[in-house]
C-alpha cells in the first residue's frame, strides 16, 4: 500500500525510498487542480505513480508539481515523472530552479556526499525544461482549487532553495526538512543537518517563524504526520543547536566523520530505547554529521 489518506483532499504517498518504508514520502492534494508536493527519489518514481493510481488520480490530471527543494529525496523523481505528467507545472523556490533545469552540479554534489553506490540507489535526477517552472520568493499563494489556496513560504536552513506549505484552510503545514527527521514508533528526532549549505542559525530561525503560523498539524516528509506541533518545533530546534555543540567538540578533537557520526548514534539509539536503527536513519545521521562538519570547517567556529 502507497498511500494514506490524512483528509478528504489530502494523501501522504510512501515512495519506499530504497525499497524501504516509512522513511521518504509525498504528499498529494485532490481536487480541481491535483497537486503533489515532493517526489522522492529518481528511483522510486514508480511507487509515486502507483500511489496516485490508488487514490485515483492519473498522472495526466497532476497540475502542480511542488518539490519543496532540490535534494534527491524530495525532486529526484521530478523530471522523470515530468514525462507522464503532461499538464503539470512544477513550482520551486527560484534558488532551487537552476539545478532543476540543468542537475550536474547537484549530481556531482550528491554523489561527492554520498558515494556513487548510495547514487547508483538513489538514481539520477533528469533536467527539466525550463518553461515548466514557475519560480517563487519569499512567500507565494497557491489556488488548488476548489475553494482551497496553500502559501509557500521560504524555507532556509536546511537548503538555501527549500519552501513550506501551508494548506490555508485546514492549517496543515507541509514542512519539507525544516523539522528533524521523526519516523513512526522512534522517540527520538535526528537533525537534518546535510551539506553543503546547512546552516544553524537559519534553521532556528526557519523553525521560529513556522512556529508563528500555528500549525495544526505537521506534514513531514521524513515521515507522516505530527500532531505533537511543539514538540518537534522544539526538538528541532534543541537538538540541532545541541549537535552543532557536540559536533563541534568531536571535532576539535580530530575526530573522523565515522568516529563523530558513530557517536551520535549510539546518542540516538538511547534516545530512543532501540538496539538497532533503519539503515536509512544511519545514513542520514552520517550525513547530518557531514552537514555541520562542513559548516564549522567553512565559518571556521
Amino acid at each position: 500500500m502507497y498511500s494514506t489518506k490524512i483528509s478528504d483532499r489530502v494523501y501522504l504517498l510512501d515512495t519506499y525510498a530504497i525499497g524501504q518504508p516509512s522513511t521518504v514520502s509525498a504528499f498529494l492534494i485532490k481536487g480541481p487542480k491535483p497537486t503533489l508536493v515532493d517526489c522522492g527519489y529518481s528511483s522510486s518514481y514508480e511507487n509515486v505513480l502507483s500511489g496516485l493510481a490508488e487514490v485515483g488520480v492519473m498522472p495526466t490530471d497532476i497540475r502542480y508539481l511542488v518539490p519543496t527543494h532540490v535534494h534527491l529525496d524530495h525532486a529526484g523523481a521530478a523530471g522523470r515523472l515530468l514525462r507522464e505528467m503532461p499538464n503539470a507545472e512544477v513550482i520551486a523556490h527560484e534558488r532551487g530552479v537552476p539545478h532543476l533545469i540543468d542537475p550536474t552540479r547537484l549530481i556531482e554534489s550528491s554523489t561527492k556526499v554520498f558515494g556513487k553506490a548510495i547514487m547508483d540507489l538513489y538514481g539520477v535526477p533528469e533536467p527539466i525544461p525550463a518553461e515548466r517552472i514557475t519560480a517563487v520568493g519569499e512567500e507565494a499563494s497557491l489556488d488548488l482549487g476548489g475553494g482551497l489556496t496553500a502559501t509557500l513560504m521560504y524555507a532556509p536552513g536546511h537548503a538555501p532553495h527549500q519552501i513550506s506549505m501551508m494548506l490555508d484552510e485546514s492549517k496543515a503545514l507541509l514542512t519539507a526538512d525544516a523539522v528533524g527527521i521523526v519516523y513512526p514508533g522512534m522517540k527520538a528526532l535526528i537533525p537534518t543537518t546535510p551539506p553543503p549549505s546547512f546552516d544553524p542559525k537559519q534553521l532556528v530561525a526557519t523553525v521560529g517563524s513556522l512556529r508563528q503560523t500555528t500549525p495544526s498539524e505537521l506534514l513531514v516528509p521524513h515521515f507522516g504526520i505530527r500532531k505533537d506541533v511543539d514538540w518537534v518545533f522544539d526538538q528541532t530546534t534543541q537538538l540541532v543547536e545541541r549537535w552543532v555543540d557536540t559536533v563541534r567538540g568531536l571535532w576539535k578533537k580530530g575526530m573522523s566523520l565515522d568516529e563523530a557520526s558513530e557517536i551520535m548514534e549510539k546518542e540516538i539509539l538511547e534516545e530512543a530505547g532501540v538496539q538497532e536503527l533503519p539503515i536509512y536513519a544511519s545514513i542520514s545521521i552520517r550525513t547530518s554529521v557531514m552537514g555541520i562538519i562542513h559548516y564549522l570547517e567553512k565559518t571556521h567556529e
